[in-house]
């Protein structure tokens, strides 16, 4: 295949189309116009020549004559009114939420870090690990520090941590806690 596309095999089959032919008008098309459309051809043709030879050998006197006064009719002038249009205000608006005990954002890579750090240390199960800490960072980045204790609470009345785990997940909890 690779021989055949280097050496200039076959070329393709065509798509089928065939030339256009020149369509020249023949004698029936010119004589199809009318007698009538004929002689207006030819008299537009002879007064745009007498034209030229007019403008050309004649002074600016004769075509004074020969022009005719426009009539300018007079038309009621309508009042041109300004719209004044009262423009939004485009500020957003949006409501703060309530000022609360919440993880601080800016930090996150740090409690990531540390946390994992800490669950490795105070030997949380493998299977649990990643759970624990994105559900705390969530719940306490969006709603706040409270419920992510109530949620390591949970883990606990579960079995999955201990009381000192609990404490000590707690305790990295409110080191990363801010009011906003």
């Amino acid at each position: 295949m690779v021989e055949s596309q280097i050496l200039g095999g076959p070329k393709r089959k065509s798509i089928g189309l065939q030339p256009i032919t020149d369509a020249r008008p023949t004698e029936t098309q010119v004589q199809s116009i009318s007698p009538k459309a004929q002689e207006l051809i030819e008299e537009s043709r002879h007064k745009a020549s007498q034209s030229e030879e007019e403008s050309d050998g004649e002074s600016d006197e004769t075509e004074e004559e020969n022009e005719k006064p426009v009539v300018v009719i007079p038309r009621p002038v309508t009042p041109v009114v300004v719209v004044t249009r009262k423009f939004r205000r485009r500020r957003r608006i949006f409501q703060a939420a309530n000022r609360a005990k919440r993880l601080d954002r800016s930090r996150h890579m740090e409690y990531k870090y540390e946390v994992r750090g800490l669950m490795d240390e105070i030997g949380i199960l493998d299977e649990h690990r990643s759970n624990i800490l994105g559900s705390i960072w969530a719940k306490g980045e969006r709603q706040t520090v409270s419920d992510a204790k109530e949620y390591l609470e949970g883990k606990l009345s579960e079995g999955i941590i201990t009381e000192d785990q609990l404490s000590r997940l707690c305790a990295v909890i409110d080191d990363y806690t801010i009011r906003r």
